[in-house]
C-alpha cells in the first residue's frame, strides 16, 4: 500500500504524519538524531596537514586554503537511513539489500530528492563549509582521526585495497564505528554525500562565512558537490586513494545522477 505524508506546520514546529501505511513494505530503524555544532574557525581546502594537494583534490577545486567562520548549527547525527527515508516519503529507493539502519542511496531524482527530505523535516542540505567543519571537528590532523593512515578502521568503512573492493559491495549499518569529537558518525566512508554547493573550478572567491557557494557566483548548479568517502574506496599508502578519505576531499556529480555509493545527511540552522 503506498505511503503519504501530510505536513503540517503551527506553534511546535513541523509535524508529520504517515498515513496509508502497508505492513508489507515496513522497515524498521532509528529516529532521526540532530548534534548541535559548535561556532568556530578552521581553515577550507587543501592546506599544510593535506597529504596530497594535486590530482582530485586540484580536479575538483580544492585549492586555495582560507579560512571559514561557521556559526553554531545542527546536523544529523548520521547519514540519513533507508527507514528514516521511508518513513517520510514512503519510498525505497536503495539498491542494496534492504536494511532499515544502512544509509539511503539511488534516489530516484538523487539530489533533489537529498534537498526535499531535509526540508520535510524541518532542516536543509550542510552547506560544503559546514560539511568539512564538522567532520574536521577542531582537529587539524591529515585525518579527522589522527595522521596515521590506520585510525581510518576505527570510524570508516572503506575498502582496505583493490583487492578487496568485493568484499565491501554495499553500505554499512550507521553509527558502528567511532563518531568524531562532535559526535558525528559516518563522515569518512560509508556513503559520499551531498552540499548544497555547486561546483566551482577552484576555491577563488569562496565565501568566508559558511554559506553556501551558487550559481550567482560562477558556479555550475547542474552539479553539487559531494564530501566524504565511500564503502568502496580504497584507502592505501599512496596519497592518490586517500584524497576523500581527508576532510578536505571534494568531487561533484550532476544533480540528476543515481548513485549506489551517494547519500546524504541535513543541517539545519539554531
Amino acid at each position: 500500500m503506498r505511503r503519504h505524508l501530510m505536513v503540517f506546520l503551527g506553534a511546535v514546529g513541523l509535524v508529520l504524519a504517515i498515513v496509508g501505511c502497508g505492513t508489507e513494505d515496513q522497515l524498521e530503524g532509528a529516529q532521526v538524531e540532530w548534534i548541535t555544532i559548535p561556532e568556530g574557525e578552521f581553515l577550507m581546502g587543501c592546506g599544510d596537514e593535506t597529504l596530497w594537494c594535486g590530482g582530485f583534490n586540484e580536479l575538483y577545486g580544492g585549492l586555495p586554503p582560507h579560512e571559514v567562520h561557521i556559526s553554531s548549527f545542527m546536523m544529523t547525527k548520521t547519514e540519513i537511513t533507508q527507514y528514516q527515508f521511508w518513513e517520510v516519503t514512503g519510498a525505497q529507493p536503495s539498491s542494496h539489500p534492504r536494511c532499515g539502519d544502512c544509509p539511503v542511496e539511488n534516489m530516484e531524482h538523487h539530489y533533489h530528492d537529498a534537498k526535499a527530505f531535509c526540508e520535510a523535516i524541518g532542516g536543509r542540505l550542510p552547506t560544503e563549509a559546514e560539511w568539512e567543519y564538522a567532520a574536521k571537528a577542531n582537529t587539524t590532523t591529515v585525518f579527522p582521526c589522527g595522521d596515521d593512515l590506520a585510525c581510518l578502521e576505527e570510524i570508516a568503512w572503506h575498502a582496505v585495497d583493490f583487492d578487496t573492493i568485493g568484499a565491501m559491495r554495499h553500505p554499512q549499518p550507521v553509527a558502528q564505528k567511532q563518531p568524531n569529537a562532535f559526535g558525528l558518525y559516518d563522515m569518512i566512508g560509508n556513503l559520499q554525500e551531498w552540499t548544497q554547493d555547486c561546483s566551482h573550478d577552484d576555491f577563488t572567491g569562496a565565501p568566508t562565512d559558511g554559506s553556501a557557494w551558487m550559481e550567482e557566483d560562477g558556479g555550475n548548479c547542474t552539479r553539487h558537490v559531494f564530501k566524504g568517502s565511500t564503502y568502496n574506496s580504497t584507502f592505501d599508502e599512496t596519497p592518490e586513494t586517500l584524497w576523500m578519505a581527508q576532510a578536505s576531499g571534494r568531487y561533484w556529480d550532476a544533480v540528476d545522477t543515481r548513485g549506489l555509493a551517494d547519500g546524504f545527511r541535513c543541517a539545519r540552522d539554531l
